[in-house]
């Protein structure tokens, strides 16, 4: 008997360990473990549970088209699997375990360690596959680009066209999806459902991506109304989940190029795409050899600044603000209602709300990425926690300066017709994009006045950021050798590509603060 365990990987194309788990027709138990743990964090978003539930219910639609059925079970994932393996060798099965390889928080790789350690006592086989592609040999880091084309290229495994699962009676405390819908209904009170979690929906959201939404993607990404209309892939919630393979998306995508390869600009809307595939693959790589950086600072030097304590009863005003959308400032206050509400930002608005955050409010990014990690319907820890440090002036101090978005700025520029303000700040309606720069509304209506001084705070806070990342530089230097490299080495190909290109590449809509001076 094979136990098919899915975790983030609730697909049944080009899924390694399905592919492994169905050869030669053997036996298959399909399962997932509904457990606590995820949902008992201290606020979760209900778009992202709900969204896993949608995505569950449809994989068991798809295993019982081929024969099959998904075990639904609830619990501790360690004590479940212990129990069912026991219970099967109980009636003369020899199971054998396959999963993919989940290495998004700590709780998950503490959890898969006791299972290998586990079916290691009972002398029981697992297999252990790839989800994504994964460079798993710490002597081929250097290697990781070419490895990485390598895997994306390669044929996708099949889908299956039947699995075979016969009827089982355990003695485990299982779910039917009705009575997930009852048992869990707070998740399911949304108004408005954004993002349609499913295997079935990742593969119509990437045809109607590769059909037309795709046009102008390189530039359209960065406008917070128009990837709210989907000018983006929307595929993020599909990636966090497994429901679609990044394989499948670059090989689809790059057959869409090859067909368009008369029209420049789609081509390289595409390629633009496809680049970002490969960013969101290298930070799960960064994050497996360096699991550390989802709580710790980069720098140990940042410690003084940069820290998970309780707030003060000032930073918990500023904080609430801030996760409430309510701070004064339109951009941030539309993004963090989006947030709230559709579980989702764009790139952009993400970096910009949380430079706010660490910079202006002087709150820890710890903080700020709990808070993303609850909501973001396609949260993704390696991102999401790197991503934090490097807007808090943390990451890269190698360079003099470290970008702090201007929320005044980035309204000009990226939404000068307000379509984006007016549909999540409704006090604004009436007001022009003059009046809403200048501040006219100030006193005159029912939206929030700031909360902080930007530019003081930019100033006060970003020079100290500036100091403690003087104090990193002038060290790495210093000791130079493995430190040195070390440092060089976390940082991305894509991040690298950037930094060559800062000067025609910066967005207008930042500052750039440097180590003694302000530009």
């Amino acid at each position: 008997m094979h136990i098919l365990w899915f975790r983030r990987d609730l697909r049944l194309n080009d899924n390694e360990s399905v592919i492994s788990a169905v050869n030669n027709d053997a036996p298959v138990l399909p399962c997932f473990i509904i457990d606590p743990w995820f949902y008992d964090q201290l606020e979760v978003g209900k778009a992202r549970v709900t969204f896993l539930f949608e995505s569950l219910e449809n994989l068991d639609r798809n295993l019982r088209s081929r024969g099959s059925q998904l075990y639904l079970f609830e619990g501790k994932s360690v004590d479940i699997l212990q129990q069912l393996t026991q219970q099967l060798m109980e009636i003369g099965h020899k199971p054998k375990l396959y999963f993919n390889r989940d290495v998004q928080v700590e709780y998950g790789i503490t959890r898969d360690r006791a299972i290998i350690n586990f079916y290691h006592q009972l002398n029981l086989e697992y297999h252990i596959g790839l989800n994504n592609f994964l460079q798993t040999d710490d002597d081929h880091r250097d290697q990781w680009f070419d490895e990485y084309y390598t895997y994306v290229r390669q044929a996708p495994h099949l889908t299956p066209i039947r699995i075979l699962t016969p009827q089982l009676s355990l003695n485990l405390p299982q779910l039917t999806f009705t009575e997930v819908k009852q048992k869990y209904s707070t998740f399911y009170e949304t108004k408005r459902v954004y993002f349609k979690g499913g295997e079935t929906q990742a593969q119509a959201t990437l045809n109607s991506f590769l059909t037309k939404r795709f046009h102008g993607y390189h530039w359209k990404l960065s406008r917070p109304w128009l990837a709210q209309q989907k000018a983006t892939s929307h595929l993020s919630p599909h990636l966090a989940f497994g429901t679609i393979s990044v394989r499948t998306i670059y090989q689809r995508t790059k057959a869409r190029a090859a067909e368009l390869s008369h029209q420049p600009k789609a081509e390289f809307s595409l390629k633009a795409f496809r680049d970002r595939l490969r960013w969101h693959d290298s930070f799960t790589q960064r994050l497996y050899f360096h699991p550390e950086i989802a709580h710790t600072n980069r720098y140990s030097e940042f410690d003084e600044y940069y820290r998970p304590d309780e707030l003060t009863q000032q930073q918990q005003e500023l904080f609430h603000a801030w996760c409430e959308g309510i701070t004064g400032f339109p951009m941030v206050d539309a993004s963090m209602r989006q947030l709230k509400t559709m579980g989702w930002m764009n790139f952009r608005m993400r970096a910009m709300c949380a430079t706010f955050l660490t910079i202006n409010c002087g709150i820890s990014w710890h903080h700020g990425a709990r808070h993303y990690m609850n909501y973001l319907v396609d949260g993704d820890l390696a991102i999401n926690n790197w991503q934090w440090q490097m807007q808090a002036g943390i990451t890269n101090p190698l360079s003099d300066t470290f970008r702090i978005y201007n929320p005044n700025k980035n309204l000009e520029e990226k939404d000068s017709d307000l379509r984006f303000i007016y549909h999540w700040i409704p006090e604004l309606l009436g007001y022009s994009l003059f009046e809403i720069i200048q501040g006219k509304y100030i006193e005159l209506g029912s939206y929030q006045k700031p909360i902080l001084d930007w530019s003081m705070t930019r100033k006060v806070n970003g020079k100290i950021v500036s100091d403690i990342r003087s104090r990193v530089r002038e060290r790495l230097l210093a000791n130079g050798g493995d430190e040195y490299e070390a440092a060089i080495a976390t940082k991305t190909t894509v991040e690298k590509y950037f930094e060559s290109k800062v000067d025609t590449l910066r967005p207008k809509g930042s500052e750039i603060l440097g180590s003694t001076t302000h530009h």
